[in-house]
């Protein structure tokens, strides 16, 4: 008993489909035996094949090389590129068959039409007729007296063709019965494989028809080595395979093998390969190995490529079992063919090391036609393109194995048809598993007998099976309609074979630097398309051996071919020398020498430097006749010629052109210089670095010819400058420089002044805009259907906003509905959610551009159809629908790049010959392709990098990210972590373009537009020094900054500015009003945010401390109050603040570390600023005392609260510290109030003067009463309600509010407060101007309906800033006690939020 285990430990399974074997691991499995068997059993499986080839006739030969032309700043080299162009011989139709490069069917010199010894080196199973007889380059022919071919002919049988290391071979071929993935009539796979002089070192064709390594059915050592025989495989590989047992698990159906056969017995060749019945040996070739793939042992065959029509289910297993990359087992007494038998009968299992190359190609064929000579497409056959290894040297033979396989095999088939219960499911329904199971256990007996139903053992077909197949019988009895398949069951998957004639594989000269990519051609294509600068190596072959009575042109038996110029492939007569473009352009230069010997050597050979010519005779077979080529050699060489002429050159031969028999035509199509991929992007990338140099240098120019410019700040100043300015040059235009400085910075205070002076006419101007008519327009109507449904404006934008994207989404699936791999609906649904992203993209943008919406604030009725009153949470439902655009957008794309995948691999078309469609180009990528592909710009790593960039983004803009409330976003720095990754959005736009610019720059256009007005807004807008006056310390973790109101900073109650400390800038709302000369800002800053709470500490901790000595602090209690004094630094125009420290302080504290104001980092003192001199920008380390804090403000920006001036009635709304805004609009309130008392006084002091005038006094008044109302405006009813959970908030700005609402106009503010937490009763305060205090939440119905009633048909502005739970609230009443746009005297409720 013993078992067949692959060497790398695991069991194995030998598989085959028509006699080329799969190797697949599997289960361990161990078959048992009988004592009287021999050798050991295997789990094999082979299925049946069959096919035909038929005949061409011949041509001749030609090869060209092409290689790339490098180009260089400095100078410019060629390096050779290398094509072959072959004219191939067309022979009678057969089964597998090389063209290219010539392949035998184990012809040789044969001078007829067939093979006269199929058995000389392999076993083809092809057509007789088929093969190319090897070339020779006799001079003039290899012929004797009579016109026979004459071997001994110096140069018989040496025309051996010549191909370059790196160089790449087109290897083409025909198989009659068609192949490739989808093949509706049967399963094939095609392998190609070559054999060098490593392998084996006497390899050779031989010169004589005899077969390899001897002529009985045992090879000698002897006979093998005479030269006259053929050798490929070595003799003691043959000796290998003879002596050890075959493989008894494979599948051989009914045959009965030879026993005594070993490995030369297989099922096609159940003779056993001459040793029965007086077959004969087929060379040196083992039958095993030839049928079967991957073969099991060591074999000299190095595998090129698989090309199957099942490239996803085995190619990964080819590629595994290739001997390339593992190694194959045998064993020390060649008998026994595994590890088990080889160790128990005192031998020892050895491995042959793989050969160390690169896995096999494998892919999925391209398909081709039944009976077609199998031609692909456009009347083009099949091919590969070869790369020849670098290491690959001496001579080589190639290998093409063409293997079919009915599907009559396949698991319910109705010869193999599924039964209940059978063993056969799963995945052993595949065929691939078919083994020794479905073989005959009694081979032989069946041959046309009835099939009667299915055996003991499942026999799919048997050798010419009869039946009554169409059940016309009356009883399964009856005989009178029984029909015979002509099945043979040796050939129901059957193995075909050619070879080429051997071959030289030469070193790359030294001239030829890189050689690629060189592409083999016969005239088959005809169409050769190549550079402009590449050198074309023409070259070929033919033979003498033809048959003397065949058709032909020229001396009987001979192949001669020339290559002359045509003007069209449809015309005969060559072109006069004066019009040839091919081997030189002789329009340009006709005189050229070098090119007219170029056209006399293509077109007639050298034949004057072989014979003695004779222009006279016209014998066809005469060697002189040199008319018909007749003195020239079989083999030509016409060396490396460069393309230099752009266009299309027609060719032809003048002997083998004969019109209606043969046609020897072909075109070279010469096309102006392109570059590589790689090579454009090199270009592209040295193109900007250029630009950029160029443009770095213009600015230097422009800078120092214009010293005043921003180019030669100290900030963007060039380097270059430093390098090629003299000292002297550099200080004199910084002394310019400082001059022209200091003259804008004058006139810059000038026009900022005025514009603070007029700021405030503008605001009334912009007050007295009233909203405008309603008329019922379409929109309005609109509005009306969506207020009954309960949608406010903000909600109404939201969902329309949707539909939008829902209506882009539409038009993105239905413009690709048709373009995905395979109709694939993933690719529209992809497409679909990349338009809606595009939309999303174009808009997300815009709701963060504060000038923008500054801007559109300014506009009363833009709220009604734009969402400006909650940018930021309009940013974020844009942001969403991103996200779910690309979600969907993702998910599309990893089902259609998994679709892909899944699909077969097809075979590359380099030529581009078969002109396959874009889906078959991707059929089979990898992912890593996929995402890998620059054809699509890298789409999918751009994809996935912009993935990684939006989910950064989600995550860090969540609340407890970005306040850092959580351990883990409070270690990488909360805000400062969300502000950094936002900061990417300009990255992200960049690599939107890459991703995908054919569509994005049409939606990036306009906002693009809006984004560049924005920064040269906010550039405008400089950052201004603060002087902080004092820093008031509240309950609760509260601080309110008091600030100088710098010179021209003008704003409006309800705006915010940008507050800037260390690097990072915040939104804070004013808190004082535009009428006072000092701005504040109040600041919630507990100890879970980051920024705001290390500002409270450092304004009233560690400054306070610093500025009185004190090494350590202790967290000081509320209320406090710290003053602040400010400080300029000398030299600069940074201004930075001091806490003032109290002289019991300064007294009680020496300081423990003093500094020396004015001095630089090393000490030394800073010289006072000159006029006009560059102030410094930013300070250095040391320069500023520890305890200085710089604080900087830009802005105002607009905000929903500053649109209160555009409402007579108003509802306030404020929740915790969401009082800020309305505390600013309640003390500008009363301030204006008191601005109107005041113009009113002095414009109506009484006067003698005025009495005398008019007597309209009162008149008068009122006149001016109403102006002055117009100019400054307040509303007329203000209901503010203030909500606090508890006492503390209470307290933070009771005294704010209290100052807010005190003044000439208190009664037009009405102020409720509302206490929601748990609070004592002793520990209430009193607001003292509230006119109501309530504790629990506010009834919102009732106050909306008891405000609609004081004013009906009055427009009433809703205002909030706080949480946006109590915005739900307030905006489902506005809409709720709204009456219709379009109504009557309609009272409505137009509602504006604000939170942070």
């Amino acid at each position: 008993m013993s078992s067949f285990r692959f060497p790398h430990g695991a069991a194995t399974r030998f598989d085959s489909i028509g006699g080329i074997s799969r190797l697949r691991t599997w289960t361990r499995v161990r078959v048992t035996r009988s004592k009287t068997e021999q050798g050991a059993s295997c789990v094999v499986a082979s299925p049946a094949q069959a096919a035909i080839f038929g005949s061409r006739p011949q041509l001749e030969i030609a090869t060209l090389y092409r290689s790339t032309r490098l180009l260089n700043m400095v100078h410019m080299a060629n390096a050779v590129k290398i094509m072959v162009l072959l004219a191939a011989p067309w022979l009678s139709a057969a089964d597998m068959y090389l063209n290219s490069p010539r392949g035998s069917n184990n012809k040789l010199r044969e001078q007829s039409n067939n093979v006269q010894n199929a058995n000389r080196l392999f076993d083809s199973q092809n057509n007789a007729a088929a093969g190319y007889q090897i070339g020779d380059d006799c001079k003039p022919a290899c012929k004797d007296g009579d016109n026979n071919y004459d071997v001994t002919v110096e140069g018989a049988t040496k025309g051996t063709m010549k191909f370059y290391q790196g160089s790449e071979l087109y290897v083409e071929w025909t198989h009659q019965h068609g192949c490739g993935v989808g093949h509706p009539n049967l399963r094939c796979q095609i392998i190609l494989q070559y054999m060098s002089e490593e392998d084996n070192p006497s390899l050779r064709d031989g010169t004589g028809q005899t077969s390899a390594g001897g002529d009985g059915n045992d090879p000698t050592e002897a006979e093998t080595a005479e030269l006259v025989r053929g050798y490929h495989e070595p003799f003691d590989y043959y000796q290998s395979c003879m002596a050890r047992e075959r493989n008894q698990g494979l599948y051989t159906a009914d045959q009965a093998l030879e026993a005594n056969g070993g490995a030369s017995s297989t099922r096609q060749n159940p003779n056993g390969n001459g040793r029965r019945r007086g077959a004969q040996r087929h060379g040196l070739e083992c039958p095993e190995e030839r049928d079967y793939y991957p073969y099991w042992h060591p074999t000299p065959w190095h595998d090129i490529a698989i090309l199957t029509d099942e490239p996803y289910e085995r190619c990964d297993y080819y590629r595994a079992e290739s001997q390339n990359v593992v190694a194959k087992g045998y064993c020390s007494q060649p008998e026994f063919n595994n590890p088990d038998s080889c160790a128990g009968n005192g031998g020892t299992w050895k491995e042959q090391s793989p050969f160390e190359e690169p896995p096999p190609e494998c892919t999925g064929s391209i398909g081709s036609r039944d009976n077609h000579n199998g031609n692909v497409r456009n009347g083009h056959p099949h091919y590969y393109v070869w790369k020849i290894p670098e290491y690959l040297t001496g001579r080589v033979v190639l290998r093409i194995r063409y293997n079919i396989t009915t599907g009559d095999f396949n698991y319910g088939s109705l010869a193999n048809p599924k039964e209940v219960g059978a063993e056969l499911t799963g995945s052993k329904a595949d065929p691939f598993f078919m083994d020794r199971k479905f073989n005959d256990p009694n081979p032989g007996t069946r041959r046309r007998s009835t099939f009667a139903g299915r055996p003991a053992v499942p026999v799919p077909l048997a050798q010419d099976p009869v039946a009554d197949w169409l059940k016309l019988g009356d009883t399964n009895q009856d005989t009178s309609r029984l029909l015979q398949l002509q099945v043979n069951t040796n050939q129901f998957g059957r193995t075909f074979e050619d070879r080429t004639h051997s071959f030289l594989v030469l070193e790359r000269p030294a001239n030829v630097p890189q050689v690629y990519p060189a592409v083999e051609y016969d005239f088959v294509p005809q169409d050769l398309k190549v550079e402009q600068g590449t050198l074309l190596h023409f070259q070929w072959t033919g033979s003498d051996a033809n048959n003397n009575n065949n058709a032909g042109n020229g001396r009987a038996g001979t192949d001669r071919s020339n290559l002359v110029q045509v003007q069209s492939r449809s015309e005969t007569v060559p072109l006069p020398l004066s019009k040839h473009t091919l081997l030189f352009n002789a329009l340009a230069n006709p005189d050229d020498p070098e090119g007219r010997r170029l056209a006399d050597k293509f077109a007639y050979l050298d034949q004057d430097s072989i014979v003695t010519c004779d222009p006279d005779t016209n014998n066809q077979n005469s060697e002189t006749n040199c008319k018909q080529l007749n003195g020239a050699s079989a083999y030509f060489d016409g060396g490396l010629v460069e393309m230099k002429t752009v266009g299309t050159h027609h060719i032809a031969s003048t002997r083998n052109n004969d019109f209606s028999n043969r046609s020897h035509k072909a075109q070279i199509t010469v096309t102006r210089f392109s570059l590589e991929i790689y090579e454009n992007i090199a270009v592209g990338v040295g193109g900007f670095c250029f630009l950029v140099l160029f443009i770095y240098v213009c600015c230097a120019i422009h800078a120092c010819r214009r010293p005043g410019s921003w180019l030669f700040s100290r900030r963007y100043r060039p380097r270059l400058l430093h390098w090629v300015l003299r000292k002297a040059t550099m200080e004199r235009l910084l002394e310019e420089r400082r001059q022209l400085v200091a003259k804008q910075r004058k006139e810059w205070a000038k026009k900022a002044n005025a514009h603070a002076a007029d700021e405030e006419g503008a605001d009334v101007g912009a007050a007295e805009v009233a909203l405008p008519e309603e008329q019922v327009t379409w929109f309005q109507g609109l509005t009306r259907c969506f207020r009954k449904c309960g949608f406010g404006e903000q909600q109404l934008t939201t969902f329309m906003f949707g539909v939008l994207n829902v209506l882009v989404f539409a038009i993105g699936f239905l413009s690709n509905l048709s373009g995905g791999f395979q109709k694939s609906w993933a690719f529209p649904i992809a497409k679909g959610g990349g338009y809606s992203m595009d939309l999303n993209f174009a808009l997300l943008i815009l709701p963060t551009l504060k000038s923008l919406q500054t801007t559109m604030r300014r506009v009363s009725s833009s709220r009604e159809w734009v969402p400006i009153d909650d940018p930021i949470n309009f940013h974020i439902v844009i942001a969403s629908f991103t996200m779910l655009g690309a979600f969907v957008h993702i998910a599309g794309h990893c089902v259609h790049m998994y679709l892909i995948r899944t699909a077969p691999l097809i075979q590359l078309d380099p030529l581009q010959l078969w002109d396959l469609t874009p889906q078959e180009k991707m059929s089979g990528m990898t992912l890593w392709q996929q995402v890998l592909n620059i054809q699509i710009r890298c789409a999918g790593l751009t994809g996935i990098i912009l993935t990684f960039m939006m989910v950064a983004i989600l995550l860090t803009a969540v609340s407890c990210s970005r306040r850092g409330t959580n351990c883990l976003t409070r270690r990488f720095f909360g805000f400062n972590l969300f502000w950094r990754i936002h900061m990417s959005w300009k990255w992200i736009y960049v690599l939107l373009l890459l991703h995908a610019p054919a569509r994005l720059w049409i939606w990036f256009f306009f906002p693009f537009i809006f984004v560049v007005v924005d920064r040269m807004l906010l550039a405008n807008n400089q950052a201004l020094n603060l002087s902080l006056k004092s820093v008031k310390l509240l309950p609760r973790d509260v601080i309110g900054l008091t600030f100088e109101l710098p010179q021209g900073f003008a704003y409006q109650a309800g705006q915010y500015i940008l507050l800037g400390w260390k690097g990072e800038w915040h939104p804070f709302t004013l808190t004082s009003a535009p009428e006072e000369n000092c701005i504040s800002v109040h600041i919630r800053a507990p100890n879970t945010l980051d920024w705001c709470s290390a500002l409270r500490k450092r304004l009233t901790e560690t400054a306070p401390g610093q500025a009185a000595g004190l090494k350590e602090t202790k967290p000081p209690k509320a209320p406090r109050v710290f003053e602040y004094s400010k400080h300029t630094l000398p030299n600069s125009h940074i201004v930075y603040n001091v806490p003032k420290v109290s002289r019991a302080e300064a007294e009680g504290e020496t300081r423990a570390d003093p500094r020396l104001l004015g001095r630089n980092a090393s000490g030394k003192v800073l010289e006072p600023a000159r006029s006009g001199m560059t102030m410094i920008s930013r300070p250095a380390p040391g320069m500023l005392p520890e305890e200085a804090v710089v604080l900087q403000v830009t802005g105002p920006f607009g905000a929903p609260a500053q649109k209160v001036w555009g409402f007579d009635t108003l509802m306030v709304v404020g929740a915790g510290i969401g009082v800020t805004p309305f505390a600013s609009i309640l003390r500008s309130v009363q301030l204006r109030a008191r601005q109107r008392e005041t113009i009113m006084s002095a414009a109506t002091k009484p006067s003698a003067w005025r009495n005398m005038v008019t007597n309209e006094a009162e008149d008068s008044r009122a006149s001016l009463q109403k102006l002055v109302e117009d100019l400054v405006v307040i509303p007329k009813k203000i209901y503010f309600y203030w909500i606090c959970r508890g006492q503390e908030e209470f307290d933070w700005f009771c005294d704010l509010l209290a100052d807010a609402a005190e003044g000439p106009h208190a009664g037009i503010v009405d102020i409720t407060l509302f206490l929601t937490g748990e609070i004592e009763l002793s520990q209430v305060k009193k607001l003292p101007c509230a006119s109501g205090q309530f504790f629990g939440r506010p009834n919102w119905g009732r106050i909306f309906k008891q405000n609609r009633e004081k004013h009906q048909g009055e427009h009433v502005g809703v205002f909030l800033c706080g949480s946006p739970i109590i915005g739900e609230e307030l905006s489902r009443q506005s809409v709720k006690h709204s009456d219709l746009v379009g109504t009557p005297h309609a009272t409505r409720f137009s509602f504006f939020k604000e939170h942070f």
